[in-house]
């Protein structure tokens, strides 16, 4: 099970999750019962100390790849990018997490992590070099501290679009100043520093595929636009001077070679949405959301929110088994002490031929009350909670897709599990004179013809002179192991 941006709509709705998610992970730094705790980053030591517990809630929440071959190929990246960092304060760390979008982040105190499929999006180890020094230089120059001191600085009273337009400024600027030192650190260590602008180029063509249209840049974006970062990018790239280590070779096959049979979009291992089933071959259950809505697979909760954002169902489990009663109970307690939550009702109920029990709460939310239906399910040796989630005022609307979506928890079937593919980057070798269409028929990729373009760096009408590694994805059988 693996949370995709949040719409500002539903603040309370997140609010709740967060806090029946008792069992899950944790707000880290914490003080008191269960209450995040503020901690300024004013040195270098508040940095690594933030950074390693926070690193912990991401694994938690995104879930790292558990690739080592990869890491290690990342990190070796990252370390020799280092070398031109003047004073190295931190212990960087480099993880890949399993998450299909393309993403990098770096957390203060040097924590820094890639997506698989920004791996899978880039074209060569310049790309990836690239990406990994921008982070690089975000930690380096804390600029998570200096953005909270800005935050303090800015006068309370201001207009709130002022203080937000300050922000997003001041955000942009630090973009840029990534941007600029990433480009110097690849360039030292013998990458090509035009390969943040082909990057980015790729990434904003994604955007535009999966969405049908480019983003106009807002006044309050935090990054400059795609656009402007491409060009601005491309021409300090041709000001700066470098030479090619020799030892990094051929760079778009060093990527493919470590690429190879990377999953690409779900990974069946957590779990797969087929239309508004979502089905998990390793857990082995079956569970539908209502449908068209907003489909979330975190790595401790699968969910669905209602496309305003004025209700979110999800599923969780929590260790070991037992008398559903008694489970129910015992999170209701913690529920009570940490959340002020009131138990409205409580009763056992059967999903299937499973004996659950089923609660309903209410609990202070910001602005607004919240009111849950939490149902307890023990199934195989674990406890799973299903909770509808929505403002008090809304939840006689919403109860019935909760209890809907309740009952639809099973076993899969032998069918579902035989059914159950997964798509995995491959890298295959072009002929002379052959376009994406003609690559793509004769290899059965499974990517579109723009999907295909897109990935590889190239336009759709583009012929290949023969040779040349292309990256495609294969339909593949999964075979499930068993938890």
């Amino acid at each position: 099970m693996r949370h995709r941006k949040i719409l500002p709509a539903i603040a309370l709705i997140a609010f709740a999750a967060s806090a029946l998610a008792t069992t899950g992970c944790a707000s880290s730094p914490k003080s008191g019962k269960g209450k995040p705790k503020r901690v300024v980053l004013s040195t270098e030591y508040d940095d690594a100390r933030v950074g390693r517990d926070a690193s912990v809630d991401v694994k938690n929440e995104l879930g790292a790849l558990d690739n080592a071959e990869l890491d290690a190929y990342v990190g070796a990246i990252g370390r020799k990018l280092l070398r031109g960092v003047p004073r190295k304060s931190f212990d960087y760390q480099f993880t890949v997490i399993d998450q299909e979008e393309p993403n990098a982040f770096a957390l203060p105190g040097g924590y820094i992590f890639v997506s698989r499929g920004l791996l899978a999006l880039a074209n060569n180890e310049d790309e990836v070099a690239c990406v990994l020094g921008h982070e690089i230089i975000h930690a380096a120059k804390r600029h998570a501290a200096a953005q909270q001191a800005l935050a303090g600085a800015i006068n309370p009273l201001a207009m709130p679009w002022n203080r937000a337009a300050s922000m997003a400024a001041y955000g942009r600027d630090m973009e840029r100043d990534a941007d600029k030192g990433g480009q110097i650190l690849c360039a030292a260590a013998g990458y090509d520093p035009m390969a943040m602008s082909t990057f980015l180029e790729s990434l904003e063509q994604l955007q535009r595929l999966q969405k049908g249209y480019s983003r106009r840049p807002s006044f309050f974006d935090t990054h400059p636009g795609t656009k402007e970062r491409v060009a601005s990018n491309a021409v300090r790239a041709g000001e700066i001077r470098w030479r090619r280590d020799p030892n990094i070779g051929d760079s778009r096959a060093a990527l493919l070679a470590q690429v190879d049979g990377l999953p690409v979009g779900q990974r069946p291992e957590t779990g797969i949405f087929e239309g508004d089933s979502f089905l998990h071959p390793t857990l082995d259950f079956h569970i539908r959301f209502p449908d068209g809505w907003r489909q979330m697979n975190a790595n401790q909760a699968v969910g669905a929110m209602e496309p305003r954002g004025q209700a979110v169902i999800f599923l969780m489990t929590g260790k070991g088994g037992g008398s559903a009663q008694r489970m129910a109970e015992v999170w209701a307690e913690r529920a009570k002490e940490e959340q002020r939550a009131q138990v409205k009702d409580s009763r056992p109920v059967k999903i299937g031929h499973i004996d659950a029990w089923r609660m309903k709460l209410e609990m202070p939310g910001p602005g607004v009350r919240v009111a849950s239906t939490v149902t307890f399910i023990p199934y195989r040796d674990a406890t799973w909670r299903v909770t509808g989630t929505s403002r008090a005022s809304s939840a006689d609307k919403y109860l019935g897709r909760t209890l809907s979506t309740t009952r639809s928890f099973r076993p899969l079937t032998l069918q579902e599990k035989r059914s159950i593919k997964t798509l995995r980057l491959r890298s295959v070798q072009a002929r002379k004179g052959e376009n994406v269409f003609a690559l793509s028929k004769r290899t059965g990729n499974a990517w579109s013809p723009a999907m295909t373009a897109v990935s590889n760096g190239v336009f759709v009408d583009h012929r290949f002179e023969g040779g040349e590694q292309v990256k495609i994805a294969t339909v593949e059988l999964f075979i499930a192991k068993m938890r």
